[in-house]
């Protein structure tokens, strides 16, 4: 059968629609259906994916060369703890779970980053030292846990994350101690605000949900000083704007 090839119009066309998706599934994360990380997963693969059969959305339209906002919290190679870079946990009693950061607690962790960093930047690092990149993260959700395909068997590394509490967090409630579920999801949903935040210059979202204690960012470090904090580099409003639009600062993200 025969195809007729896309115009660049026509792919632009398709990317608005993705974002639409995007913005509507993550507005329905935060209303609670938790299992929109599934879709918001399946769309971030469409925008970033490529395979020797098909090529990304963003790919087909050039895009990927440009910078990707990351709100990762810096990865200690030196701490003995398990890491969580995009998410925070929102105690409240036997309710506690894992939350995405949204545009809270990122004055240390702003970056822009090429994509390649971006999309293989590791974001988790379970109890046995294994490491979670974007890319294996959205991938594993889509192809292995619901959002294109159910498998049979998923990885092991990711079962264990989202199944069998490999980063080692749990809550207390006066009798029992509970695994923090979510930490995959919360993860996939602020992967989906980075995207949101990268494609829309002037998208924002503040994390709303009600709970007694926001827990973020901890570490644990044999010795007697604490990791440095990271320091972002200030960018001048007339400084071109770090996601590679070609624009002032002021007149692209830092609006």
């Amino acid at each position: 059968m025969s195809k007729v090839e896309l115009k660049y119009e026509d792919l632009e066309d398709h990317l608005k629609e993705q974002i639409e998706f995007l913005n509507t599934s993550c507005d329905l994360f935060d209303d609670g259906k938790f299992a929109e990380a599934k879709r918001i997963a399946t769309i971030i693969r469409v925008l970033f994916h490529d395979t020797r059969h098909s090529k990304s959305l963003l790919g087909q339209l050039g895009r990927k060369s440009d910078s990707f906002y990351s709100t990762n919290l810096p990865l200690a190679s030196e701490s003995l703890s398990t890491y969580s870079g995009l998410t925070m946990i929102g105690m409240k009693g036997k309710d506690t779970i894992y939350y995405p950061k949204l545009d809270e607690m990122v004055a240390f962790s702003v970056n822009w980053l090429p994509f390649k960093n971006w999309w293989e930047e590791i974001v988790f690092r379970d109890k046995f030292g294994n490491e979670i990149s974007r890319s294996s993260l959205i991938k594993t959700s889509t192809n292995q846990d619901g959002g294109a395909h159910v498998d049979e068997a998923l990885d092991e590394i990711y079962y264990d994350l989202s199944k069998n509490n490999s980063l080692e967090t749990s809550i207390f409630d006066g009798e029992t101690s509970s695994p923090i579920p979510n930490p995959e999801k919360a993860a996939i949903r602020q992967i989906g605000h980075e995207v949101l935040k990268t494609l829309l210059i002037d998208y924002e979202k503040k994390q709303t949900a009600k709970v007694d204690i926001w827990l973020g960012g901890s570490e644990l470090i044999v010795g007697n000083k604490p990791s440095p904090l990271p320091k972002n580099k200030k960018i001048g409003r007339n400084e071109k704007c770090p996601c590679g639009s070609s624009k002032k600062y002021k007149h692209c993200h830092g609006k």
